[in-house]
């Protein structure tokens, strides 16, 4: 039991460490791919932002929609690292990495601010220069300047344009000295006309400043170390990944170890079975040479049982032919006496000498009969009451049934009148003890059956062959019968119907197992009322029976319940 229990929860420990080497952890799968749609994202809305400063955005949305996308994209990743264990570690750089981003979403907002006042204020200035050529002195030279302020504010848009593509000092003091030059102007020109010079130097300078403002923000912005926070969140990632195949390498070292100690478990436990297995099978043939001792001291019992049953009929069947011959030879005596006392006579009658030998002949016939009598009883008694090891010989079933009715006279010739009908079968193989026992237990029963009725019955033993090969023997009363309720027990070991003290109920528990040894079949059949017959079925001399023997194995032993 320690082997077994053993054995099993090595062979669990073994298939759960396979199953965690076999089933891929799907979070850590899975998460390097999520890695990388987020920094595809991060890319595209850098370069969102970047066309922002380039001025060919038509508008924001991009930059907000690439920016709610990455953001979402980010809170899916750390839900899924914090519902997973193995994931926890990457918590601090996806937190790192999410500041990063919080801090360059705050920029690119101010970015967007700053390049829709750059965009508002240079959407005016064409509006300012039609205006300006509403007056006519706009396009005359200045006194004292030799330009005209349609050229001067032509200057400044080129400036301003060259400015905003490239924000350099140089540029932007060229932009600063046109602003200045249209602000000197300002005093000579009418009021209209410098209204609307003051309008456009206002958003020159607020275009200036914003892509100066715009030019800070986005050196700020790339500034930002979000590509090493995604870095470290690779690398983390990889150092997760190195350590979980750390692990299935240790968790499958593990395995091979409980394999081994499996296959150690098991081989001790197929060495203990077969030294168990070998100590059951000598004590199985200890066991089995006493099951057929005892098998041999019941079969001997149950001889002795019925011939216990019949001592008183044997011994008046002995008595009357032993009285018989005596009275004979007494008589011989009386017959002889006179003749030897009288040979020595010269005058002896011839005639009467004659008639005294003839009768002396039948007197010593009918002592000899008697006396032959008496031995065949004897000679019966011996042979059934003989101990014997169920040895296979040729046996005529119908001398061993005349046998058997034999012994069994003095118990049926006051109760029954006994029919045979033989149809002259041929001798079979088997134990002719065993089976006479059997015949004489039939027969005895059927004897006991008749007793209790009050009117003479009638027991028939018949053979016949059968079509299959087999002989059949039907061994029939018209006795009182078996009750339905007990007609299918009368084998069962222990099982009787008589008083206590008068039956054992081994005697057709013994009967069915001889019968069944030596490859045949017993079977009762009853009529409450009508009488009782047993057929046997015994397979013919030669035939190979349901074991596949050429002969019967009458002494394979006896159930174990009846030892």
């Amino acid at each position: 039991m320690v082997c077994v229990a053993l054995i099993a929860a090595l062979a669990a420990g073994l298939g759960y460490l396979g199953w965690l080497i076999q089933s891929p952890n799907q979070a850590l799968t899975e998460f390097p791919n999520r890695l990388i749609e987020l920094r595809d994202l991060e890319a595209k809305w850098d370069t969102e932002i970047l066309s922002l400063q380039l001025g060919i955005a038509p508008n924001y949305d991009q930059v907000t929609r690439a920016g709610h996308d990455l953001k979402a994209k980010l809170d899916e990743m750390e839900t899924i690292a914090g519902s997973n264990q193995s994931l926890a570690p990457l918590q601090p750089a996806i937190q790192s990495y999410r500041q990063a981003l919080e801090q360059k979403a705050k920029l690119a907002e101010q970015i967007k601010a700053s390049y829709a006042m750059l965009r508002n204020a240079a959407t005016i200035l064409p509006s300012s220069i039609s205006d300006s050529l509403r007056f006519p002195e706009s396009l005359q030279p200045m006194p004292g300047l030799n330009e005209r302020p349609s050229d001067l504010m032509t200057e400044n848009i080129s400036a301003m344009m060259s400015f905003t593509i490239s924000p350099s000092p140089i540029l932007q003091n060229a932009v600063q000295d046109r602003i200045a030059r249209i602000r000197s102007l300002g005093a000579q020109m009418s009021p209209g006309l410098a209204n609307v010079l003051s309008r456009f130097r206002s958003q020159i300078e607020v275009v200036t400043r914003e892509r100066l403002q715009g030019n800070k923000l986005m050196l700020a912005l790339t500034a930002i170390q979000t590509g090493a926070a995604a870095d470290k969140i690779q690398s983390d990632l990889t150092s997760l990944e190195q350590s979980e195949v750390e692990s299935k390498r240790s968790l499958r070292d593990v395995g091979l170890v409980l394999g081994a100690l499996l296959v150690i478990s098991i081989v001790a436990l197929v060495s203990l079975l077969s030294r168990r297995f070998a100590e059951l099978y000598k004590d199985n043939r200890v066991l089995k040479q006493v099951n057929e001792n005892v098998e041999e001291q019941l079969m001997q019992s149950s001889k002795l049982s019925a011939l216990g049953q019949m001592v008183a009929g044997i011994t008046h069947e002995i008595n009357t032919p032993l009285a018989y011959v005596k009275a004979v030879f007494e008589l011989i005596k009386e017959r002889m006496t006179p003749v030897y006392q009288n040979s020595v006579a010269a005058d002896q009658d011839e005639e009467a000498e004659e008639a005294r030998r003839e009768e002396l002949q039948i007197l010593l016939d009918d002592g000899l009969h008697g006396l032959e009598e008496i031995s065949t009883l004897i000679r019966t008694m011996k042979n059934f009451s003989r101990i014997d090891k169920g040895q296979i010989e040729s046996f005529s079933i119908e001398e061993g049934i005349e046998s058997a009715l034999l012994i069994a006279r003095p118990q049926l010739k006051y109760v029954a009148d006994v029919k045979c009908e033989f149809d002259s079968v041929p001798e079979i193989m088997g134990s002719a003890s065993q089976l006479r026992q059997v015949l004489l237990n039939l027969i005895v029963n059927a004897g006991q059956a008749m007793k209790v009725m009050d009117r003479r019955g009638v027991l028939t033993m018949r053979t016949r062959l059968t079509s299959s090969d087999t002989v059949q023997i039907d061994v029939c009363d018209n006795g009182p019968g078996i009750p339905e309720d007990i007609v299918g027990k009368v084998f069962d070991p222990f099982f009787t119907t008589k008083p206590v003290g008068e039956g054992t109920g081994m005697g057709l528990s013994i009967c069915y197992r001889i019968i069944e040894n030596h490859g045949g079949t017993i079977a009762v059949s009853s009529k409450p009322g009508k009488g009782t017959i047993f057929t046997i079925t015994l397979p013919r001399k030669g035939e190979r029976g349901p074991t596949g023997d050429d002969v019967p194995r009458p002494n394979d032993g006896i159930p174990a319940v009846a030892a």
